[in-house]
Formats: C-alpha cells, structure tokens, sequence
C-alpha cells in the first residue's frame, strides 16, 4: 500500500465545493443515468456514515476519542451528516462548515434490492 499525500483543509474544502457542484449538475439532470448515479452517491455516503458510526462504536473503549475526533471540524461535520453521535455537546459554532449538512443528506438512498 502506498502512503498518499493527505488532504489539508484548503484541499478537502476544495473537493467538498467541486462535489457540491457535479451533485447540483446531476439533480438538474434528467433521465435515468443520473438518477441512478445520485442513488449511488447517496448510498454511498449511507455505507460510509454506518463506517463512521462502527468506528464511534468500538472508538468508546478508548477515553478522549470522541471528543478528539469531535474536534476535527471535518469529521465533525460528517459526523452531523451521518447523525453520528460522539460523545460531545453539539457546538453552537462548529467553525468553518465545510459540508452544507443538506448536500448529501438531501437525497435519502433508494432502496433498491439488494443481492
């Protein structure tokens, strides 16, 4: 496995903002391409929010996770997304919001059979 360069916060706002904008592009879309891929993102973004809330999960064994993990303003804001709990008091002031909570959260995940 390759060690990749992490995304600073400038980086991550970036991608966040051009996400914003191919998911906007995609709810204009019609046709059923583009309903299939926004049901592909929002399922996406459902697997990854019940990812976060197994490692919140096995995360309470060890004192100050939480709250550590509350305070980085991007897993944060995923974990608002997701409806995660974290152990901590919601901030009234989470800093800079990196995600609208509405942007994939607007769109509920389809329930399409599963194999």
């Amino acid at each position: 496995m390759t060690d990749r360069p992490r995304l600073d916060e400038r980086a991550v706002a970036g991608r966040l903002e051009l996400l914003e904008e191919m998911l906007n592009e995609l709810e204009t879309t019609s046709g059923p391409t583009a309903e299939l891929a926004l049901d592909a993102v929002a399922t996406l973004a459902e697997v990854y929010g019940e990812a976060l809330a197994r490692v919140m999960d096995r995360a309470a064994a060890y004192p100050g996770f939480g709250s550590a993990a509350a305070g980085d303003v991007l897993l944060a804001h995923l974990f608002a997304l997701h409806g995660v709990p974290t152990g901590q008091p919601p901030e009234s002031d989470p800093g800079t919001a990196f995600i609208p909570l509405d942007t994939l959260a607007r769109r509920p995940a389809t329930s399409r059979a599963a194999p």
